[in-house]
């Protein structure tokens, strides 16, 4: 049996982890939403810099707007 400070220290007891839990839910949306951004930007500095296209570039940003859109109907569905 451990100590009820040293759970909410280390975060065992149940609160704390469902706490936990959302906050890593919440970081890794908002690095999502950043990377996204970033490539963006990436992409525009490609276009109007450099003159050229980077199909690379675009196939990633497309892949993660897709993913979250996917993700975002298939835990409305499931839930």
């Amino acid at each position: 049996m451990t100590h009820p400070i040293l759970n909410r220290i280390l975060m065992l007891d149940q609160a704390a982890d469902e706490r936990s839990r959302e906050h890593q839910r919440r970081s890794t949306s908002a690095a999502a939403i950043i990377g996204v951004l970033i490539a963006f930007l990436m992409l525009e500095y490609h276009l109007l810099v450099e003159h050229r296209v980077p199909w690379d570039l675009i196939a990633v940003i497309y892949a993660m707007g897709l993913t979250k859109i996917v993700l975002i109907r298939w835990y409305r569905f499931k839930n």
